[in-house]
């Protein structure tokens, strides 16, 4: 029900009269896209204006016609129109118009397998180092430790041809960058790596995946039923972690860690969204913050000294920020504009945060193992030291305030790279339970949730089935639902017979592919969202009927880790690759995803079959 206020009183707004310069409605766009006279089922048609970039995709439907929403403006789009298997049309300088822009779009199919796989997603390339991978240790330790910042199997990352000692030196790189692989996988990891991106079976394997109707599942009329929008944010330089929905007023707001920056855009007063930055204060900090001493280079050509990493709006309204490589927490007032910053008493490295229904932030601090909790009314201060598996990790986590205050002497950077593998356990993710307020968190590394009394910090570990544990989320119903990152599977755990019921594999082609970092859950509809990480999509799972949806989204190499929605029930999540310049275009943005935000085709009666009715349009047609 308040969803459904919310959204009569946005209704209310935008309907009042458009002021001077302001965009005016009901101009659109409909066609068809087809090939040799045939429907190109599921294209995605994507529509382009201004500076910074915002973008609106639909899907074409069987018969291959589309139709777009009303569009705000009456000129400057230009239009795109993708389909895996065909050549990318691409539409300049386009105007809709009231009635409707007819576009006529006929693509070209890709005859070359080696042209065709070079537009296939990220996940079917690392696909095929994990289908060389005899060990399955190797491989869930690679999917775990080698996308932990940006995909495997871009464009950028892997379609290259390298020699042996330049893949270990690459390995070796990506370990002082934290990405640290055991001895035995690190060994054999260019091996597979060769094999894997030989074009002789690079051309044998992925092919295979081509059809009629191309490389790709054509998307289920249930996902033809959404719009995508995103809005480009930041730079080449940045790269937007999280973000969120701030309920107050609807706006977006984002962490750019790289830039140490909060980003706001706002897109009620402007369709293509007003955007505005703030500089987080860094103090006395030093490059790489409390990391400083193991600083040598800049990492992706900037320096960073905080690491903004999460964020979430407290009870009165103020957006309260972990900090990483700061160490701290950060509270920033929109009304106000002013910060308060806030150092930890304990710990290092805080990480993703959540608020109880008492104001107090709750949130895990991944290098120390603790969950720590910061009431910023009293500002008083908590930390619980989480469980370990064996004494001398216990002892290494100790002594790890050490290591870093002291990184130079021990040459931690070069050495740490080739460390034989991470045992810390890593707090990870972290949630309240919406009936009894108790405080839920993962532990990536170790495999385990855990439960924290909310009043006494009494802790309860729980070993789960399944390994790296990562972002999770409560449904409405106190069920936990939690992501296993390596294996590719959603769980869910029942908090009242404290015991883990069913897994579910997440079913994107290839199978086995996904590393589904975080999850949403819909406490209206207990639909359970997931972010596509490696394969550039958005997916709900509905646990009643059991029927999942794949989205796929615009823009290649989107690399995602946290999910939100806005009072209308549309879903947000931002490009957070690191770095940036893996992305399609070189920009992150950040993405809402309607669930049933396309006009109805057949209702529209703007058809005749597959061609306009009622007219002769005033088309376009494109090739």
């Amino acid at each position: 029900m308040m969803r459904l206020f919310l959204a009569l009183v946005c209704t209310v707004f935008l309907a009042l009269p458009a002021s001077a310069g302001e965009p005016s409605p009901g101009r659109f766009f409909y066609g068809r896209v087809s090939t040799d006279g045939q429907p190109v089922k599921g294209a995605m048609v994507t529509f382009y204006h201004g500076r910074p970039v915002h973008s609106l995709s639909v899907f074409a439907d069987d018969q291959g016609r589309f139709l777009s929403p009303d569009l705000p403006w009456d000129s400057g789009y230009r239009v795109r129109v993708r389909r895996p298997g065909w050549r990318d049309v691409v539409i300049e300088r386009q105007s809709p118009v009231r009635g409707g822009q007819w576009l006529d779009v006929r693509m070209q199919r890709i005859e070359d397998p080696a042209e065709m796989i070079q537009q296939l997603p990220s996940n079917y390339w690392m696909n095929l180092v994990l289908e060389e991978m005899d060990n399955r240790e190797h491989l869930l330790e690679f999917k775990m430790q080698c996308t932990y910042c940006h995909q495997q199997g871009s464009p950028l990352t892997s379609r290259r041809q390298f020699t042996r000692q330049q893949w270990l030196d690459i390995i070796i790189d990506m370990g002082r960058r934290s990405a640290i692989i055991s001895n035995s996988l690190r060994a054999r990891l260019p091996d597979y790596y060769l094999a894997a991106y030989d074009p002789g079976n690079v051309l044998d394997k992925l092919p295979r995946y081509d059809g009629p109707d191309g490389p790709l599942p054509v998307p289920s009329p249930v996902v033809r039923r959404a719009v995508v929008e995103e809005w480009d944010l930041g730079g080449p330089t940045s790269g937007q972690h999280d973000m969120m929905v701030y309920h107050r007023d609807g706006s977006i707001w984002s962490v750019d860690g790289p830039m140490d920056t909060l980003h706001v855009i706002r897109v009620d007063e402007n369709p293509d969204g007003v955007r505005r930055s703030y500089a987080i204060p860094r103090g006395e900090h030093k490059p790489g913050g409390v990391y400083w001493k193991m600083e040598r280079r800049k990492k992706n050509g900037v320096e960073t000294y905080l690491a903004p990493h999460s964020l979430q709006t407290a009870p009165d309204g103020v957006i309260w920020l972990t900090l990483a490589s700061g160490n701290q927490l950060a509270g920033f007032d929109p009304v106000s504009e002013t910060w308060d910053i806030v150092d930890l008493e304990q710990g290092i490295n805080p990480h993703t945060l959540r608020f109880d229904s008492r104001g107090r932030l709750w949130y895990t601090v991944t290098a120390t193992n603790h969950v720590g909790m910061f009431d910023p009314q009293t500002r008083e201060q908590e930390f619980i030291r989480l469980d370990f598996p064996d004494f001398s990790t216990r002892l290494i986590t100790w002594l790890t305030p050490l290591f870093i205050a002291n990184a130079d002497l021990l040459d931690l950077d070069d050495r740490s790279a080739q460390m034989d593998g991470v045992t810390m356990p890593m707090p990870y993710g972290i949630d309240i339970h919406p009936l009894d307020g108790s405080v839920w968190f993962s532990q990536l590394n170790m495999s385990h949730i855990g439960r924290i009394d909310p009043d006494n910090f009494e802790l309860t570990s729980i070993p789960t089935p399944f390994v790296t544990p990562r972002r999770l989320r409560f449904d409405s119903r106190g069920n936990l639902w939690v992501p296993s990152y390596a294996e590719g599977t959603l769980n869910r755990f029942d908090t009242v017979a404290m015991d883990w019921k069913e897994s579910h594999e997440i079913p994107v082609a290839p199978r086995g592919s996904e590393v589904p970092y975080a999850v949403f859950v819909d406490r209206e509809s207990d639909h359970v969202w997931i972010t596509g990480t490696q394969s550039d999509s958005m997916i709900r799972f509905d646990p009643d009927s059991g029927r999942w949806d794949i989205y796929p989204l615009p823009t290649l190499v989107t690399y995602t880790r946290e999910l939100d929605m806005d009072a209308q029930g549309r879903v947000w999540t931002s490009h957070s690759s690191s770095p940036a310049w893996h992305v399609e275009d070189g920009i992150p943005k950040v993405t809402r995803l309607d669930p049933d935000g396309a006009p109805d085709i057949e209702a529209s009666g703007l058809f005749d079959g597959t061609a306009p009715a009622a007219r002769v349009a005033d088309g376009v047609a494109a090739r």
